[in-house]
């Protein structure tokens, strides 16, 4: 008689079903990444990103108080690497080393500074430093910083994450920066813009439930094999909002720029809003020609 170990049920006999196997074994390896497109994608993230994080720098600044002389001076010197970084970003010869050596140097820097918002934010968290820069402001400045970083490094490495997953992390990365982008907004008007303060808020509560929604995606697919009907209408959905929120933000830039409105939004501070939302709308545009392109192999 056969000794079989102790299984609840018909555990055992059933152990070969497709359904007891891990999904996750199904999920897609990561694709590699051309030459050209290493670039490419780099030249691109790193000309966009160290601008964004040379005006953090500025906004850090001006937002600390006075007494805060230190605070005030690194930040000034981390504006001035990545103002000369930038620029060579610019100058960088689009060869594969040299690309190579300018994400090296960024993932360096951009580590220095991520980690600076994020000591910069317990410091305000525990009341030791205190004027104008919101906690939340400064924990979204940092998850910037990361978020540049991680694709920095992925690219050195040669891989791209698969196109399901991609999809639904920069959509859960963006859709959180566009939903706080609105908020920030609403709290930086005048009060008596009323209109545009409720539209401001109307557009962060909206994106508060595309980010769920999102969010919810994650849990059901991340790393699974790929589903990708409900893949490409999520990124759809999230391409409408911002084209919207884009659209809003640069509206609200030419009324800042000629004082039509009341607020205390810097007007850099109000381009380089509308700047991220539409490298989200580069970054859509991105996935949906690799989501494409990977649909139409599977069909071959």
């Amino acid at each position: 008689m056969l000794n079989h170990p102790p299984t609840p049920g018909h555990f055992a006999a059933d152990f070969q079903s497709q359904m007891l196997i891990p999904p996750e074994t199904k999920a897609s390896a990561p694709e590699s990444l051309t030459e050209k497109k290493f670039i490419e994608r780099s030249l691109t993230e790193n000309k966009f990103w160290l601008r964004i994080m040379k005006e953090h720098a500025l906004f850090l600044g001006e937002g600390f108080n006075r007494k805060d002389k230190d605070l005030i001076q690194q930040t000034d010197r981390f504006y001035h690497y990545f103002e000369q970084l930038e620029k060579r970003a610019h100058q960088t010869p689009e060869t594969v080393q040299a690309v190579r050596k300018l994400n090296e140097d960024s993932i360096q820097l951009v580590y220095g500074f991520r980690n600076f918002k994020r000591n910069l934010l317990i410091l305000i968290i525990n009341c030791k430093v205190s004027g104008f820069n919101f906690p939340l402001l400064v924990d979204h400045i940092a998850r910037e910083a990361e978020y540049f970083m991680r694709s920095l490094q992925k690219f050195n490495q040669g891989i791209l994450d698969p196109i399901q997953d991609a999809i639904i992390s920069e959509n859960v990365f963006w859709l959180r920066i566009m939903m706080e982008h609105s908020r920030f907004i609403s709290s930086l008007l005048d009060p008596s813009e009323r209109n545009l303060v409720i539209t401001a808020r109307k557009f962060g509560d909206d994106f508060e439930v595309l980010l769920n929604q999102a969010r919810d995606v994650e849990s059901m697919l991340y790393n699974k094999e790929p589903t990708y009907p409900v893949i490409g209408k999520m990124n759809k959905d999230s391409e409408n909002a911002t084209t919207e929120l884009r659209n809003f933000k640069k509206a609200g830039l030419e009324l800042i720029k000629t004082c039509q409105i009341k607020s205390v939004i810097n007007p850099l501070l109000a381009d380089h809003v509308v700047r991220e939302a539409e490298h989200f709308l580069y970054m859509i545009h991105v996935l949906e020609n690799r989501l494409m392109k990977k649909q139409k192999e599977n069909q071959m």
